[in-house]
């Protein structure tokens, strides 16, 4: 059992800050014995501009979740009030918040194995080393592009794709300390609060996480598979913009979200199909070439066909697809053909919620399907009665929301890629689960130990079948950083069993100039078939 003392400025803390202690409390690897808490809390470096803060308090109104991070909740709402408090008066500079040494000599007297950050401004000196694995502090942007803050604010104004947060473990240098977890999202267009509130919310589970990880590992070997602190950054130290500044960027930010939201208003996404022979490059897909197959809707201004799955059966090849109704913002499962140079569509699997990506696969001559459903909070198994048109559903194969499921059988066990949201206020595209079970007709479903196995909006979202090649998988993965089925990622699975994971991006595929993205891949021998999106 860790012990872990919180560095605090005040007994009312963020929403986000207390669910995060909620997550370390539940997760039975860790107590929480000690607050301690500063009593002359500073802010950093001063107030910030008048319109600045202006700018931030409408931004909080006209965007706020019901699911607000930054709400004032007391600690004791999560801990026991007789837990035992140190109250500490630092020595303060402008920046700097540094302990006493009477002070520390009580936290060190303490034995505890983490100081966790929730309050104090930049500490230096003895008391990064006063717990066993030293102070623990989140840094909600990411440190490589953005060190300082706002947090979350310079990603919207300068239209960076991606936001990123990490749990560090900080040393001497600013914002370059040791990298314990990294989450990344798609930044939000228009808002910094909407984009700071999910992110803040995706890091609550960050301390949780590591503590499992540590447990599952050992610390020694943990240790061994950090990354080496972040000594050679050189991003610039941002701050809040000056008044001039500010209207310029907001300025900026109006015209681009105008511009955007008229393009959103009279040119909507269509989809398409394609099988494609073979790339280009090694990234570049081009489409409405010879080796490249286009598949339309027959009625493209009402509907549009999506996440192309292709299935061999007695020598044949049948092809499934999502089938979008443009009036209803309704999918199903279509099963399509082409029959005298003529596209020739079939439903076949309709419900009352929404259907895409219709994972099909074999199994003991027996045909199945897994289409996602994550508008009914579930993951339904349905059964080939006549292949390919008649199917019927079975089973709850997953009793949960999850997206874009994806099935695999390997080492005698069935393996269920799933995406899942961490938190109600989080986006769907960032973060992957793994779960394994040993019998499909009765599931019962184990999760993996370092789930989510992938926590990044440019390489988690399931994008198509797993394949192998010269005894290696490869996953195909989505990456919505840019936007939503932007492009995929290639990923080469390095290590896959029931205690580790890992994998890497060997292969990115973008369409050519003319298209918006791709976000489905699935090979079938020498080609794939793949989708592409425009606007019209």
């Amino acid at each position: 059992m860790y012990k872990i003392g919180v560095l605090l400025d005040s007994e009312l803390i963020q929403a986000w800050q207390v669910d995060s202690i909620r997550q370390i409390l539940n997760s039975g690897l860790a107590e929480i014995p000690v607050l301690i808490i500063n009593k002359s809390p500073q802010t950093l470096g001063g107030r910030s501009p008048f319109l600045y803060r202006l700018y931030r308090k409408l931004d909080r109104i006209l965007f706020k979740s019901r699911e607000d991070a930054f709400k004032s909740i007391s600690i004791f709402s999560v801990l026991d009030p007789k837990t035992s408090k140190v109250f500490v008066h630092p020595s303060q500079t402008k920046y700097r918040d540094e302990f006493e040494k009477k002070d520390l000599e009580k936290i060190k007297e303490l034995d505890l194995d983490i100081l966790l950050r929730f309050g104090f401004r930049i500490l230096k000196g003895e008391i990064l080393f006063a717990a066993k694995l030293g102070v623990w502090s989140f840094h909600h942007g990411d440190p490589a592009f953005y060190r300082g803050g706002p947090p979350a604010f310079w990603e919207v104004m300068n239209s960076k794709p991606t936001t990123a947060a990490v749990l560090m473990r900080i040393n001497e240098k600013l914002d370059q300390g040791t990298i314990l977890y990294k989450t990344t999202t798609q930044t939000d267009p228009l808002s910094v609060q909407r984009n700071a509130n999910k992110l803040f919310w995706a890091s609550s589970f960050f301390v949780s996480r590591v503590l499992m990880e540590i447990n599952s590992k050992g610390i020694e070997q943990w240790e061994k598979g950090l990354s080496p602190s972040s000594t050679n950054i050189i991003a610039p130290l941002w701050k809040p913009p000056g008044t001039f500044s500010l209207v310029q960027l907001v300025s900026s930010l109006i015209i681009k979200n105008s511009i955007r939201k008229w393009k959103e208003l009279f040119q909507k996404p269509h989809w398409q199909i394609a099988r494609v022979g073979k790339l280009k490059n090694k990234s570049l897909l081009e489409l409405g070439r010879n080796e490249t197959e286009i598949w339309e809707h027959p009625n493209p201004s009402k509907h549009y066909l999506a996440d192309p799955f292709a299935h061999t059966f007695n020598g044949k090849e049948y092809l499934f697809v999502e089938e979008f109704d443009k009036a209803s913002q309704i999918g199903r499962i279509s099963y399509v053909e082409k029959i005298n140079a003529k596209i020739q569509i079939t439903p076949v699997i309709e419900e009352e919620w929404h259907l895409s990506y219709p994972f099909i696969f074999e199994l003991e001559n027996t045909i199945f399907m897994i289409p996602e459903a994550a508008h009914s909070e579930k993951v339904y198994l349905y059964k080939a009665i006549d292949f390919p048109l008649k199917w019927q559903r079975k089973i709850a194969l997953f009793p949960k929301e999850a997206y874009d499921p994806t099935l695999v059988k390997k080492d005698g066990l069935f393996w269920l890629f799933v995406n899942q949201k961490s938190h109600d206020a989080c986006s769907s595209f960032d973060e992957l689960y793994l779960y394994w079970c040993t019998d499909l007709k009765n599931p019962t479903w184990n999760p993996h130990p370092q789930n989510p196995i992938v926590s990044d909006v440019t390489s988690a979202r399931p994008a198509g079948k797993p394949f192998q090649e010269n005894w290696k998988w490869f996953r195909p993965a989505q990456d919505s950083g840019l936007r939503y089925g932007h492009q995929v990622q290639i990923q080469e699975i390095v290590t896959w069993s029931k205690e580790e994971y890992q994998e890497k991006t060997i292969q990115t595929i973008t369409p050519a100039s003319g298209f918006l993205g791709i976000h489905t891949f699935n090979k079938t021998g020498q080609s794939a078939w793949i989708d592409f999106h425009s606007k019209r």
